[in-house]
């Protein structure tokens, strides 16, 4: 039994109201519309803001500088496997070019130029396989257009890391010092699949910069 009914009820009881007018406001309760147990029984005068009010809904806008959840991984995830697929796609499309250039003129043209996506493919698959994703959120200052920057790319730590690795000799040697792939390669190791590496940095002018690594 509502608060309401029951009010009502005790007023009925306690003769402050009588069963008709009980009556009718249990009948204005039973319709949802207002009533006022402590008043007289008589409806609400118009303007009056005793009582229950209506509520609109209003839709919660979030700002660039609230705090905001992080990417969603799995699904650029997904992404990853079908960018992959993409150079696998023209790397079995520029060999193809590269058998038919060839049998068609040895070492012509056809066949030097088909090196070009060739090697674009190889290179491709090598960066999108189980890459790690970098986001990069730039909320800049409040007046600015745009506001908000994001930025989504394919980190390939794996690739990277053999690079530093094999060609160290060739780098400077303050960069070979720093042993930067056995550092990329251990930052690669300790990034948890649902724990992506989370980096924000405010300025004094109120710019705010978020990095995710997953």
């Amino acid at each position: 039994m509502s608060e309401e009914r029951l009010i009502i009820l005790q007023k009925i009881e306690s003769g402050d109201l009588s069963v008709e007018d009980g009556r009718r406001l249990i009948d204005l309760l039973d319709g949802r519309e207002f009533i006022d147990p402590e008043g007289d029984g008589s409806p609400p005068e118009a303007g009056s803001t005793t009582g229950p009010q209506t509520v609109e809904q209003v839709d919660v806008i979030e700002t660039c500088h609230e705090k905001t959840s992080p990417p969603d991984f799995s699904r650029w995830r997904t992404w990853a496997w079908v960018i992959f697929g993409m150079f696998v796609f023209l790397s079995a499309l520029s060999a193809l070019w590269m058998v038919l250039g060839w049998q068609t003129r040895p070492w012509g043209l056809g066949f030097w130029l088909s090196w070009v996506p060739f090697l674009m493919g190889i290179t491709g698959m090598a960066a999108t396989y189980r890459a790690r994703w970098l986001h990069i959120r730039i909320c800049q200052v409040p007046g600015s257009k745009p506001e908000k920057i994001s930025i989504s790319l394919p980190l390939p730590l794996g690739l990277a890391s053999w690079f530093m690795g094999t060609f160290s000799g060739w780098m400077p040697a303050k960069v070979h010092d720093q042993k930067m792939g056995l550092m990329i390669q251990e930052l690669d190791r300790n990034i948890i699949k649902n724990e992506p590496l989370h980096i924000q940095v405010e300025g004094d002018d109120g710019e705010q910069v978020e990095v995710f690594i997953g």
